[in-house]
């Protein structure tokens, strides 16, 4: 299976710490699209999700940040004194931020006195007044006190107001405080950027500028220079700016992206009309970056047309790979970048194998391999987690207490496998184990033999047991497995389509007329079809009843598909020319038929899910025929295959999901085109016949 024999994955080297060396089956789009990067070229990538292309973008930001002379850069907005509503945006090169962002004591606002000191001072007045006036006579007394009070008050009147004016004269109308006049440090890069953004969130593709609730001028609002968002644009500049999923991209959007391409600098304005940001717009920002955008096959008609005339290398990742050793030790190289990336448990070489045996399966064929490596990386990561079931903590705690190993505890498989683990690279420990194995057997043979009794053994357990506990738990890991991995596989928990295939068959297959192995039958014959993109093979029964009427025509029954729907009606011209052209090796049992009176009908019994596709017209070609000549079919065979005007057998999808649902239901043979039959993975169960042509299809469905 692979070039080099392991017990686990741990016993394997550790993967390269690049990210370009751990991109999977990918060389020839690697290669290209690092050419594009090197010389600044725009690139679209173009693939079926987990292929790759975002590992690819990021292992290229990794070597950017490596590559070539890079001067640091610092974008600052700054007050435009002239018109407000026009911050300016500048960028500055090299380390700018002491030098425009000077540092700055802090300043403590003067407070107007509180009502508690001025009581105090007037009370302190009062007291010096009384003092003062001591030996005056009283005829005087009454001016000299309505003086004094009256020159107190003026004088706790004038603190009283220059002590407010002092603390709100920087809020007075008309005024500018010094920290409205101050840059704004937007966006530091000191190394070559890589940025990625959503296509459909404009604001962070693009920028904006902040709404401000109290307007949006001093002294009460925020300055617009100190509301404005740079775009992913912006801080990609000199480097390369990442767009995924193009389908979700608006028009106005690319309009935009398209001139930042052009003029290499945008401005930022607000994008919500009904924001205070509405009407502010900086000048022209420089974004002078390398565009990288994905999606899928389909997404590309979502692009218009000015903006994929710039886009200089259009690549096509692929998503399936020869099955050959090179390629499986690098699905191994992937499994072992998995483990080492997530921190999951080794997996053992079985496991591995069967991995690759999937990866077979998702190809659809025995030759390739998948390279839609996101599946597998999901379903890796579920095995682990049945592997490890419970923390290793939760464990230890079934039989210690407090974290340490106690002799009244009774020692179960998950103990032993940790004492197993531990000894291999403790003496004392692998002691211990042979010590508790005696325990564990409740004074069997092995005590007798050693003529010790179990508390003699408990005795010496004891001595040991502080090493054990002493001992690195953290580092037992119980290996990934192949029951671990098929667990995963039979539950199809790694796949959404599979699980509502499964739960729809386990409904319903108990309840279809379906009996294989029976008695050959007039018009009846079991065709496959796959439920699901990602689903199950299932076995459908095609029954054909030809009346006798004044208008013939065929009708179909159950069927929901257009592709289906023509494919069955190519069958039924076919079938009608062979019959009436009596071309074909098979004798009806009536003699002639007079199609010109005959009305077919065209049942595909109990099929409650939506069926599409042409895999299903020899089938149906074979159930007219047998139904228009009164020939009996063979009721041990299903059969899957398209079918021309000539009459040669067509490939199809979904061979080895079909041979399986065949074997499923326990039929002997399986009938499949011979273009697949190279696809085939597992013959084990079932007789798998591959044919070319209809006449090769006659001998083995019809008793001749």
């Amino acid at each position: 299976m692979f070039s080099t024999k392991f017990n686990t994955t741990d016993d394997l080297p550790e993967p390269s710490p690049n990210l370009i060396n751990q991109v999977i089956g990918q060389d020839e789009a690697v290669e290209i699209v690092l050419n594009a990067v090197k010389n600044k070229r725009h690139a679209l990538l173009l693939g079926d999700p987990g292929v790759g292309k975002s590992m690819m973008v990021k292992a290229f930001g990794e070597l950017l940040e490596n590559s070539g002379h890079f001067t640091p850069y610092t974008i600052i907005s700054k007050p435009n004194l002239k018109n407000t509503e026009k911050p300016m945006v500048e960028l500055l090169e090299g380390n700018v931020i002491e030098r425009i962002m000077p540092e700055e004591k802090p300043k403590v606002m003067r407070q107007p006195p509180s009502m508690l000191t001025l009581v105090l001072i007037m009370l302190g007045f009062i007291l010096v007044t009384q003092f003062l006036l001591k030996g005056v006579p009283e005829t005087q007394m009454l001016g000299i006190v309505a003086t004094t009070t009256i020159v107190g008050t003026l004088i706790a009147f004038i603190i009283l107001f220059l002590a407010i004016f002092g603390a709100t004269k920087a809020s007075m109308p008309n005024s500018i405080s010094p920290a409205d006049l101050k840059p704004m440090v937007l966006y530091e890069c000191p190394k070559r950027p890589l940025v990625r953004a959503s296509a459909y969130n404009t604001t962070k593709l693009l920028g904006d500028i902040k709404h401000c609730p109290l307007g949006g001028k001093p002294p009460i609002g925020t300055p617009p220079h100190k509301r404005v968002i740079l775009g992913a644009i912006h801080e990609a500049h000199k480097g390369i700016l990442y767009v995924d999923e193009i389908k979700t991209m608006p028009l106005d959007v690319q309009d935009y992206i398209l001139t930042a391409i052009q003029d290499k600098k945008l401005a930022i304005s607000g994008r919500n009309p009904n924001s205070s940001g509405a009407s502010v717009e900086t000048n022209p920002i420089p974004c002078d970056f390398t565009l990288i955008m994905s999606g899928n096959m389909d997404d590309v008609s979502n692009l218009r047309a000015p903006l994929m005339d710039r886009i200089d290398y259009k690549v096509v990742l692929k998503n399936k790979m020869d099955n050959s050793l090179e390629n499986r030790d690098k699905l191994l190289q992937f499994i072992v970048q998995e483990i080492k990336n997530n921190n999951l448990n080794p997996m053992t070489y079985e496991a591995c194998c069967e991995l690759v045996k999937l990866a077979q399966l998702l190809s659809g064929s025995k030759n390739k391999l998948t390279l839609r490596l996101r599946r597998l990386s999901n379903i890796i990561k579920m095995a682990n987690d049945i592997a490890t079931g419970k923390e290793l903590s939760e464990s230890l705690n079934e039989f210690t207490k407090n974290g340490t190993l106690d002799l009244d505890d009774t020692f179960d498989s998950d103990s032993e496998l940790i004492i197993e683990q531990l000894s291999q690279g403790d003496k004392d420990a692998g002691k211990l184990k042979n010590v508790v194995s005696k325990i564990k057997g409740k004074a069997t043979k092995s005590t007798k033999k050693s003529g010790k009794s179990v508390d003699e053994l408990k005795i010496e357990l004891r001595a040991r047991i502080s090493d054990l506990n002493k001992l690195d738990t953290s580092k037992v890991k119980k290996p990934i497995e192949l029951s671990d991995v098929k667990r995963v596989l039979d539950t199809g928990i790694y796949s959404m389509q599979k699980q509502v295939a499964m739960d729809y068959l386990e409904n319903f297959k108990e309840y279809k007329n379906i009996h294989p192995n029976g008695e050959p039958t007039v018009g009846v014959i079991h065709g496959l079809a796959v439920l699901g993109g990602e689903g199950l093979g299932d076995v459908t029964r095609i029954i054909t009843k030809v009346l006798n009427a004044k208008n013939p025509k065929t009708s179909l029954l159950n069927i929901t598909g257009d592709i289906a729907k023509h494919s069955i009606t190519l069958a039924s011209a076919l079938s009608k020319k062979l019959v009436s052209d009596g071309t074909l090796p098979l004798k009806g049992k009536d003699g002639e038929t007079d199609l010109s009176e005959k009305e077919i009908y065209i049942q595909f019994s109990q099929s409650y899910s939506k069926i599409d596709g042409d895999s299903a017209t020899a089938a149906v070609c074979l159930s007219i025929i047998s139904s228009l000549m009164n020939i009996p079919i063979k009721q041990d065979f299903c059969i899957t295959g398209s079918l021309d005007l000539n009459g040669d057998m067509l490939a199809i999808g979904g061979v080895n999901e079909k041979i399986g649902a065949a074997r499923e239901y326990q039929f002997k043979r399986v009938i499949v085109p011979f273009s697949n039959y190279k696809d085939v993975i597992n013959v084990e169960g079932i007789e798998v016949i591959p044919v070319k042509t209809l006449d090769e299809l006659i001998p083995l469905v019809f008793e001749i």
